[in-house]
């Protein structure tokens, strides 16, 4: 007999088909460039269709990102243990992880090399210059990262079979059909427990309400902020060919770039706390209640992303600081009229700016997360306190025992 679960919506499960079937092909795609012998034509052709179904993939990967951090999945089932849902949340995380770095990696090595990179045939635009080291570099990151989501998706497979066993209809969860949840209101494998007593339910509210303010507040300052980060960046890059420039590690641009990717995330993370924050005043049990998961796990997450942005950004500060000085030191007045390369650029000043943009809004997001974290900390000793209590009330007159 089948549980009453929750199904995935026809986007997720359209999305997570795709994506498992491009992986597939990616993979597959690999392991003949990198094993099997072939003509320079066969080899050159398998090369750049792998490129571009994995630039494709990058870009259902980014949709399957927003879909998962805009709209909640469909939990697991309320009877299992903690330790089954860390597991799969873990392996989930885990496998996007190794989806961003095989990806970006990738295009980062193609990018390094003489070669253009193709587009199912159309060129994209180089920022860029060949560098072995480098491609180097993102070639091996790519191909451990390709081992790593292989073993990831052996992993997934394998809990899945385990939790189907377990869970009868767990894997029809990601097969369209009609959902077997419980018509009329939320099911009760989404509440995750039993109801809410009244106090705990005032205790959810308040943290919806401090959530969704500062989810809110934190959406707009970043999204501001990253705007004109982006402009900034637009003109450091269009002015780089102006005067010869090493590209490497060692440039401010590279750690900036990092860190406003990872803004343009903690900005989306930021508008998923609001759309969370309407769902933890309905369903208090699933975020508060100590003993079903991490509901909150995307204030840690947000937390991490955006100490990372703040090392980032902070790289790039000093690296920009560290050129303005040696620029203005290295050489003795009158020599950088003969020596542009010593010249104190206004795109030099555009960086900088920017690496500080990126680090005040990192700040701000790491501020908020943090902010919230604590709240939700609190949140949850009362609210186990509020459910204590309610459960060892001694029954009002009348009531029967």
């Amino acid at each position: 007999m089948k549980s009453n679960l929750a199904r995935y919506g026809i986007f997720f499960i359209l999305i997570h088909w795709l994506l498992a079937l491009a992986t597939a092909a990616l993979l597959g795609l690999g392991w003949c460039l990198r094993s099997s012998p072939t003509t320079t034509d066969e080899r050159a052709f398998l090369s750049d269709l792998h490129v571009s179904l994995g630039l494709t993939t990058g870009a259902l990967l980014v949709l399957a990102i927003l879909a998962r951090l805009l709209f909640a999945p469909p939990p697991y089932p309320a009877e299992a243990p903690r330790w089954r849902r860390l597991i799969g949340a873990w392996v989930n995380a885990l496998i996007y992880l190794a989806l961003v770095v095989v990806t970006a990696s990738g295009y980062l090595r193609q990018l390094f090399t003489p070669a253009p990179v193709l587009f199912w045939g159309t060129p994209l635009p180089s920022w860029g210059e060949p560098d072995d080291r480098l491609a180097g570099y993102f070639a091996n990151a790519h191909e451990f990262g390709a081992f790593a989501l292989a073993g990831l998706a052996v992993v997934h497979i394998g809990l899945v079979i385990a939790n189907s066993f377990a869970y009868p209809g767990f894997a029809g969860r990601m097969l369209p059909g009609k959902s077997e949840a419980p018509e009329g209101g939320v099911p009760a494998s989404r509440m995750g427990g039993p109801a809410a007593t009244p106090a705990g339910v005032k205790i959810a509210r308040d943290l919806a309400r401090t959530m969704s303010v500062l989810g809110w507040l934190g959406f707009w300052i970043q999204f501001v902020f990253a705007f004109l980060s982006a402009l900034l960046l637009q003109f450091a890059t269009a002015g780089r060919a102006l005067s010869a420039v090493t590209l490497g590690f060692g440039d401010a641009i590279y750690w900036s770039g990092c860190a406003l990717a990872l803004l343009l995330a903690t900005c989306a993370l930021a508008f998923f706390y609001t759309r969370r924050a309407k769902q933890l005043g309905l369903t208090p049990e699933r975020y508060l209640n100590r003993k079903h998961g991490s509901g909150l796990w995307f204030l840690s997450a947000g937390t991490v992303l955006g100490l990372a942005g703040v090392l980032l950004s902070f790289a790039g500060v000093a690296l920009s600081i560290s050129l303005l000085i040696a620029k203005t030191v290295s050489q003795p007045p009158g020599i950088a009229i003969t020596d542009p390369s010593k010249i104190v650029r206004a795109l030099d000043i555009f960086v900088l700016l920017m690496s500080f943009l990126l680090l005040l809004a990192h700040f701000i997001g790491v501020a908020i997360s943090m902010w919230l974290q604590i709240a939700a900390g609190k949140a949850r000793i009362r609210y186990s306190a509020a459910s204590e209590a309610a459960v060892g009330a001694p029954p009002s007159a009348g009531t029967p025992i």
